[in-house]
């Protein structure tokens, strides 16, 4: 996809798009949405990540137009931008990546219990209990060599952005991501993100905000909900938010582009 300019006019297109694409995802949910039965597990994985892109997009513009800015906006828009590429991730895989997605979930609860047990919470047998109950009812399946490789590297790609980045031939964005992840963690960036130094002093100054945003975070967030609702339209009866996804290919200028990226062997 070409780089879109950093500037106002196009900020404006890319906010109006964001709108326009916001507003299709609600019509389309609020319009008592059914689901296919055909690869239903992935489907399902693929609706509450595209909505949960949607509606954080929403919380984002939502936080903007009250004067809201980087520090606070950074860990919604790091949320969005892994999302917007990992729906891709999971409908090009299929079943092998909700087996991945599924496994990865298992891990994370028996890191969970070790922490319960070692810090000594009540609820760590309880827990215990859930966890050997939930495995009983959902062994992992059988797999040979190949499928086990796949599910290892799948797991790999699912648990590390750069990774998923580089196997669609993005590896260029990760620096958005690592950017964005610096203002959602304990990091210089936050500490510094509400302080200013005068240039000819070199005093240090409190500010009540942080520096404005810019036009990129519109931009990025624009793009995020455009590649959602390009991949997951398409598994819909009727290809539902097309209209509203070609009408923000053509205002922000992206005809006969490449959308969403290819995954490389």
């Amino acid at each position: 996809m070409t780089e879109l300019a950093d500037d106002k006019e196009t900020a404006e297109r890319a906010r109006a798009a964001a709108s326009l694409l916001l507003e299709a995802g609600d019509r389309l949910v609020a319009s008592h949405l059914s689901l296919p039965v055909e690869n239903y597990k992935v489907v399902l994985g693929v609706y509450s990540w595209w909505r949960l892109v949607n509606r954080t997009s929403a919380a984002v513009l939502l936080l903007v137009d009250n004067g809201y800015t980087a520090p606070e906006v950074a860990p919604l828009m790091r949320n969005i931008f892994n999302h917007a590429y990992a729906i891709n991730w999971l409908v090009d895989n299929g079943e092998a990546a909700v087996d991945a997605l599924a496994s990865v979930g298992a891990d994370e609860r028996e890191k969970l219990q070790g922490w319960l047990d070692r810090t000594g919470w009540p609820i760590a047998a309880q827990y215990r209990a859930e966890i050997d109950a939930y495995t009983a009812a959902n062994p992992e399946p059988v797999r040979d060599a190949a499928a086990e490789a796949l599910h290892k590297r799948l797991k790999d790609e699912l648990g590390n952005v750069a990774t998923m980045l580089k196997r669609y031939g993005s590896a260029d964005v990760y620096p958005v991501y690592k950017h964005l992840s610096g203002m959602s963690h304990t990091s210089v960036q936050t500490a510094s993100a509400y302080l200013a130094q005068d240039a000819s002093s070199g005093d240090v100054q409190v500010r009540s905000a942080a520096v404005d945003l810019g036009y990129v975070y519109v931009i990025q967030l624009t793009i995020a909900l455009l590649q959602a609702a390009h991949v997951f339209s398409p598994l819909l009866d009727g290809d539902p938010l097309r209209p509203a996804v070609d009408q923000a290919i053509a205002d922000l200028g992206l005809e006969g582009l490449q959308v969403v990226p290819t995954r490389t062997p």
